[in-house]
């Protein structure tokens, strides 16, 4: 269990980046003619932008040589979503914290199997670790790659312009150089620069923007809140940091992701009532205290009104565990016509003239990666992680070994109509099995492209057309396949372990990827054993995050 003091001392150690060198001028080497060779825009140092920033750098050196490289992440340092908001903020709507990260929130996964290929956990690292081991993993391989260099923090991309045509151009990147004294999205920039590249990559997440849901009647039940009892409020899980705030009150949650299941086993346990709200087909979380109901209807002066037509009375605050919007701010209006941001659009990936986000979905993108503007070439713009339900380290090299390849040599790629072909194939497969691709947008839900089957498909293509040797292996292990499998039979194990007392006992001399490995294993068929003599144990307060 984090506590806040952990949360805030955790902080001191972090690197300090991007201060010690001219923020316009990093490259990798310079050609005689002073021009890079290529010139690559990486925006964000989370998982995804520290792999293919070191992916670049696994290039061969002739490949990559003369090329500029320049990585922007508006926040103080590496991690993404795995680092808290500075030391003393409290997050405040309507602005946005930093971080949705809260002090108890430790990974459902276990992390070997979420680990970048070759580098695993330091030893003794808890199986299911909290979000400062996490943090800290990613400080360590910005470190031990030696990028840190190429890592520009505290500066902000505000917008970012393709002046060119599907044949060719460059972007014209907007710079913001932000005050390290200060902390918020809002902070007057110290400095404005801009800065052409051949090539931009998006690796800036997208658990940043709350998907807030709209009811009727919120303001009124908000504004009649009883004499004598605390302010009503309703809150996204993005707002949410510790349990003890809800001690004594009723509660409702809705949601059964992985923030409103964390909420459903932290506020149940101090709350006087907790109540889950819940769409068709999902049940409680398991092990929490709730009380199930149906999704909210509307809202009155004195009741949250559900669908069935049930009320609850005695409310005194909601946490929306209802996601986060796909958006990309620096290619949107009013800073950039690239991306068209339209929740109700009625076009798709072959009537599209721009690329449009449904803040579900950005489309059309091939293989969730290269973005299928009509007007600008396939690898001039590209994402790294926007797939959900991944193990994100893996999943961001197979995409940055694609996308690396391909700006070394863009004739990997077929033809644009062939790629949009490919897509509207992958869409009509999800149709297949009764989901609207456009609704599960970058959600590895479906049969026909599974996490592991993803990443294997992207790997093999790369050694399909030449680029990497054939090794007739898939990309993604045995063991991460079977780890991942198993996560909710190896949490289980873990909190037997914790219980035991033994921790120590299971990671003494786990040091490498197959001791690491060899654990699950034991670990594995350890509780199957347990389970099948005694059954399926439960266990308190399991906050998790899906990765």
């Amino acid at each position: 269990m984090v506590h806040l003091t952990l949360l805030i001392s955790s902080l001191l150690p972090l690197l300090a980046l991007g201060h010690a060198y001219d923020s316009e001028q990093t490259v990798l080497s310079s050609s005689a003619s002073g021009r890079p060779a290529k010139s690559i825009a990486i925006v964000g140092a989370g998982s995804g932008g520290l792999a293919i920033l070191k992916t670049i750098f696994d290039l061969p050196e002739d490949v990559r040589r003369d090329w500029e490289v320049v990585l922007y992440e508006q926040r103080r340092n590496v991690g993404g979503v795995w680092l808290p908001d500075p030391p003393g903020a409290l997050p405040r709507y309507p602005e946005l914290p930093e971080s949705p990260t809260y002090p108890l929130l430790h990974t459902n996964t276990p992390h070997p199997t979420m680990t970048y290929i070759g580098f695993p956990y330091p030893p003794n690292t808890p199986l299911f670790p909290t979000w400062d081991h996490v943090q800290q993993y990613h400080v360590a391989y910005a470190e031990h790659h030696n990028v840190s260099q190429y890592i520009h923090a505290r500066h902000r991309v505000a917008a970012a312009n393709w002046i060119g045509s599907a044949k060719g151009g460059e972007w014209e990147v907007e710079v913001h150089v932000q005050d390290p004294e200060r902390h918020t999205d809002v902070d007057e920039p110290v400095r404005i620069f801009k800065k052409s590249f051949d090539h931009l990559v998006v690796a800036n997440g997208h658990n940043h923007y709350p998907n807030i849901p709209q009811w009727d009647g919120t303001d009124e039940w908000l504004a009649n809140t009883p004499a004598g009892t605390p302010q009503r409020e309703i809150i996204h899980s993005i707002y949410y940091r510790r349990p003890e705030r809800y001690a004594g009150r009723t509660v409702v949650i809705v949601g059964a992701g992985a923030s409103g299941r964390d909420a459903a086993l932290q506020v149940g346990k101090l709350a006087r009532v907790t109540y889950q709200s819940l769409r068709p087909g999902n049940d409680p979380t398991p092990g929490a205290k709730v009380v199930p109901k149906p999704p909210i209807a509307h809202f009155n002066r004195t009741s949250v009104v559900f669908e069935d037509g049930s009320a609850l009375h005695d409310v005194d605050a909601l946490i929306l565990g209802t996601g986060y919007e796909f958006r990309v701010p620096f290619l949107s209006p009013p800073h950039s016509s690239v991306l068209a941001v339209d929740k109700h659009t009625t076009l798709n990936s072959t009537t599209a003239r721009t690329l449009v986000t449904n803040l579900r979905y950005i489309f059309p993108t091939h293989r969730h990666i290269f973005a299928l503007h009509p007007d600008i070439p396939p690898t001039a713009l590209a994402f790294i992680g926007l797939p959900v339900l991944v193990a994100n380290c893996p999943s961001d090299i197979a995409q940055s070994l694609l996308v690396a390849h391909a700006i070394a040599n863009a004739s990997i790629l077929p033809p644009r109509e062939q790629l949009i072909n490919e897509l509207v194939a992958r869409e009509d497969k999800l149709r297949a099995e009764g989901l609207d691709p456009y609704y599960v947008g970058h959600r590895l839900v479906a049969e026909a492209e599974s996490d592991h089957e993803y990443q294997d498909a992207v790997v093999q293509y790369l050694k399909d057309v030449g680029a990497l040797p054939e090794d007739g292996k898939k990309f993604v292990e045995p063991w991460r396949r079977i780890g991942r499998d198993n996560s909710r039979l190896l949490g289980r194990a873990w909190e037997r372990v914790k219980e035991r007392g033994e921790e120590n006992k299971w990671l003494e001399g786990v040091r490498t990827e197959d001791e690491w490995a060899d654990l699950m294993s034991r670990l594995t068929e350890w509780q199957r054993a347990y389970e099948e003599e005694h059954g399926v144990p439960e266990f308190e307060g399991q906050s998790v995050w899906y990765l």
